[in-house]
């Protein structure tokens, strides 16, 4: 269960370290003094779960695809996660978006060329700062989730998705007198297990 002095004291470390990376970054508090904070284009805040006690949440736009957690490593990494997947977009919409004007046979304009460039340096700032925080990987692959998911632990991933799964580290290749199969490793299960709950999905 979350304790609601300390947790003041990490959101506040993390809002001081997403301003000091150049992301605006709000700590507030709502009328009932519960604190509602506002990362990059992301919002959230605190919520009481009777017998769950405190959980924090993820917001955006219109409130679909929320997320909801009581581990705060697990938050800092989902959010950052999702704020380093949305500047990678907005890179790719300021370059598709010069290319339907102008065509993609034309440069870009230098002002433009940076500011997509700094996007992608701000998701690639984001996304080292959560390298190796211990959050488990993070499968955002839904046909490798279903795939993982479904594994029989005596098959042999022989395509693509199987090379990618391996050099993921989720997959281990593994031999034994007249067979060879991949088996899902620790660092796989616990990747299945963490997407699975921040996606809602039931692996029941």
């Amino acid at each position: 269960m979350l304790d609601l002095e300390q947790l003041l004291s990490d959101l506040r470390g993390l809002e001081n370290e997403l301003n000091g990376m150049g992301v605006e970054a709000v700590l507030d508090e709502r009328d009932d003094g519960m604190p509602e904070f506002h990362f990059g284009e992301f919002g959230g805040g605190l919520s009481w779960w009777v017998n769950k006690g405190f959980y924090l949440t993820i917001w955006a736009g219109d409130l679909s695809d929320v997320y909801d957690t009581n581990i705060f490593c697990e938050f800092r990494h989902e959010l950052m996660r999702r704020l380093a997947d949305q500047y990678e977009g907005k890179a790719q919409d300021t370059r598709d978006t010069w290319g339907r004007l102008c065509g993609d046979d034309t440069p870009m304009p230098a002002n433009l060329a940076e500011k997509a460039d700094g996007y992608e340096r701000m998701a690639e700032r984001l996304r080292d700062a959560i390298k190796d925080d211990g959050v488990p990987v993070f499968i955002d692959n839904l046909a490798d989730l279903k795939l993982l998911r479904q594994h029989d632990p005596r098959d042999l991933l022989t395509d693509v998705a199987g090379r990618r799964l391996r050099d993921m580290g989720l997959v281990e290749r593994k031999y034994r007198p007249g067979d060879v199969f991949d088996e899902l490793t620790d660092k796989g299960r616990a990747a299945v297990e963490y997407t699975a709950r921040t996606m809602g999905i039931s692996l029941k």
